[in-house]
C-alpha cells in the first residue's frame, strides 16, 4: 500500500507567499523576517513542511511540525492548517512503524477538525480522506483488517467526490486508494468489484497523462498495474487461472493507457496472460495465438528471456496435448 500523497491534502494558503517561498527554496531556509504567528508565517510553515517532505528532509519537517503544534499560538492558527500538520506527523510515524503514535496524531487531527464549521469544504474533505487512508494503512499493518476495509472504503468514496471537483488534484490519490484495495480487500470478488466500479473513471484520469502535472497520476497507475499483476501471479500459483486472467486483462487495459506502443512491459504482461489462458481448456487456442503473435515483438525487442519463455510455453502446450491424446487412447 503506497504512502499518502502529502501535497494532495495541503489546504489552500490564505496569503501571498510566492516571493517568500521562492527565497526559501533558493536559499534552503525560511526567511527569518517572517513571523510564524502571522497569517503569512502560518502559510509559509505549511509550504515549508510540504517542501521538506517532498524533498526527503523528514527530520527537519518533524522539527517544524512540533514547533508549530506545541507553540502557544497554535490555537490562533486556521483549523485546517493545524489538522494538516498532525496528518503529516501521522504519516511520518507510520513510515517509522510507530503505529500507536500515528493513531495519537490522527486523534489530535480529528479533535481540531471538529471545530471546522464548513465541513463540505474541499480542503476539509481532502484532509479527512487522507486521514482515513492513513488509518487504513495502520489497521492493515496491525492486523485489524475489517477496520482497514471500512476506512479505505470511506476514503475512496470521499476521493471519488473530490475528483469530480478537481480531477487534476485528486485523481492520483484515488488511484492510490484503488490500488490499496488489492492488498486490503482479501476477498478477490470484492477486489474485482472495486476495480470494475472505478474502471470508467480510471480511464478518464489516464487521459491526463499527456497533460502537464500528470506525473503523479502516471506513477499511481503504474503502481496499480504492478499490484494487479502481483495478484494475478498469486492466483495463478494457487491454481485459479480464471481469476488470474481477469487481473492480467485489467493490467493490459490500464497499461495501454500509459503507452500506445507495444514495449517490454506490454510483452511481459501479455505473456503472463497467455500463461494463465493456457491453463483453461477452452482458452488454449487463444493462448497459442497470443504467444505466436508475441514472438516477433520479443525478437524485435531482443528480449531473449521472454523469447525462451514463449517458446517453452508453446512447446509445453503441444506436449500436454499429445499426452492427453495418448491417455484418451489408453482409457
Amino acid at each position: 500500500m503506497e504512502q499518502l500523497l502529502i501535497d494532495v491534502s495541503t489546504p489552500s494558503f490564505t496569503t501571498d507567499i510566492a516571493l517568500a517561498a521562492s527565497l526559501a527554496e533558493a536559499s534552503g531556509k525560511v526567511p527569518e523576517n517572517i513571523g510564524h504567528d502571522t497569517a503569512q508565517g502560518q502559510d509559509l510553515t505549511l509550504w515549508w513542511v510540504r517542501y521538506l517532505m517532498l524533498n526527503e528532509r523528514e527530520s527537519e519537517a518533524v522539527e517544524w511540525i512540533d514547533n508549530a503544534v506545541f507553540s502557544e499560538s497554535i490555537d490562533e492558527w486556521p483549523r485546517l492548517h493545524h489538522s494538516w500538520l498532525w496528518l503529516v506527523r501521522m504519516t511520518i510515524f507510520i513510515r517509522h512503524g510507530d503505529y500507536i503514535l500515528a493513531l495519537g496524531s490522527a486523534e489530535n487531527a480529528l479533535n481540531v477538525m471538529v471545530e471546522v464549521t464548513n465541513k463540505r469544504n474541499e480542503d476539509f474533505l481532502a484532509i479527512l480522506a487522507s486521514l482515513l487512508y492513513n488509518l487504513a494503512i495502520v489497521h492493515s499493518l496491525t492486523d485489524d483488517n475489517s477496520r482497514a476495509v471500512k476506512e479505505l472504503t470511506k476514503a475512496q468514496k470521499l476521493l471519488e467526490r473530490l475528483v469530480k471537483r478537481d480531477n487534476a488534484r485528486f485523481s492520483a490519490m484515488l488511484l492510490h486508494a484503488v490500488e490499496a484495495s488489492t492488498s486490503i480487500y482479501k476477498n478477490r470478488a470484492n477486489q474485482m468489484n472495486i476495480l470494475a466500479h472505478y474502471q470508467h473513471t480510471t480511464e478518464l484520469y489516464t487521459a491526463m497523462l499527456n497533460e502537464g502535472g500528470a506525473e503523479k497520476t502516471r506513477e499511481a497507475l503504474e503502481n496499480l498495474i504492478e499490484s494487479l499483476k502481483n495478484e494475478g501471479d498469486l492466483l495463478l500459483q494457487m491454481g485459479n487461472a480464471r481469476g488470474a486472467v481477469k487481473f492480467y486483462t485489467k493490467c493490459l487495459r490500464y497499461q495501454k493507457k500509459l503507452s500506445s506502443t507495444m514495449g517490454h512491459r506490454e510483452l511481459t504482461l501479455s505473456i503472463a496472460l497467455a500463461r494463465a489462458l493456457i491453463r483453461l481448456v477452452n482458452r488454449r487456442a487463444a493462448a497459442e495465438q497470443l504467444l505466436n503473435s508475441l514472438l516477433p515483438l520479443a525478437q524485435r525487442l531482443e528480449a531473449t528471456k521472454e523469447m525462451a519463455e514463449i517458446e517453452q510455453l508453446l512447446n509445453n502446450r503441444n506436449k500436454n496435448f499429445n499426452i492427453m491424446t495418448m491417455l484418451k487412447g489408453l482409457s
